[in-house]
């Protein structure tokens, strides 16, 4: 009979779970607003040309990230509260923390092979709401010029906490772990 783990972990199904949660709540929140004007306002042509052109991001290549890095020091990211948001998300402290009552030896990142993986989830996560900081602020305008200014407001500040804090977010994070690859 083959010995139990000196160190139990959480099940991969408690991982999801855990780290589902903040993920749905943040992409609900920044979603909806922009869902309900863009069904509720905008033409469908307009629509899905904004959108089209949103996703040319994705054929952005990932060298050119470090062309529109924030700093390559954590010093300016921290000024900007992005470690606050790093808290309040999928994989932050506040999940692991959480995770480490139950499973005190628990860690997101614990080999290098987990930080180059994390990094290259980071240019992902960035690349996507990279494309949605253009989209929402394609829809802002468009608001904007319609002569919508609430939904124009509205739509600015959920793309500033729905997309330009988690692409801070990434660089951060792969600011912070560039010293360990």
């Amino acid at each position: 009979m083959p010995n139990p783990p000196r160190h139990p972990a959480p099940s991969a199904a408690l991982l999801a779970f855990c780290n589902a949660v903040p993920n749905v709540f943040w992409s609900v929140a920044g979603l909806l607003p922009v869902s309900i004007f863009c069904y509720q306002h905008v033409a469908r042509l307009w629509l899905y040309g904004l959108l089209a052109a949103s996703l040319l991001m994705y054929a952005v290549p990932v060298a050119w990230f470090r062309y529109w890095q924030l700093s390559s020091g954590p010093a300016r990211y921290r000024r900007l509260g992005v470690p606050l948001i790093n808290q309040l998300t999928q994989h932050g402290g506040l999940i692991n923390r959480l995770l480490r009552r139950r499973y005190p030896h628990y860690r997101h990142v614990h080999s290098r092979a987990s930080v180059r993986a994390l990094v290259g989830t980071s240019y992902h996560q960035e690349r996507f709401h990279l494309a949605l900081l253009l989209f929402f602020g394609f829809i802002s305008l468009y608001a904007a010029t319609r002569g919508y200014t609430g939904w124009a407001l509205l739509i600015l500040a959920t793309n500033v906490g729905y997309n330009l804090y988690p692409i801070w977010l990434q660089q951060y994070l792969r600011v912070r772990l560039h010293r360990h690859l």
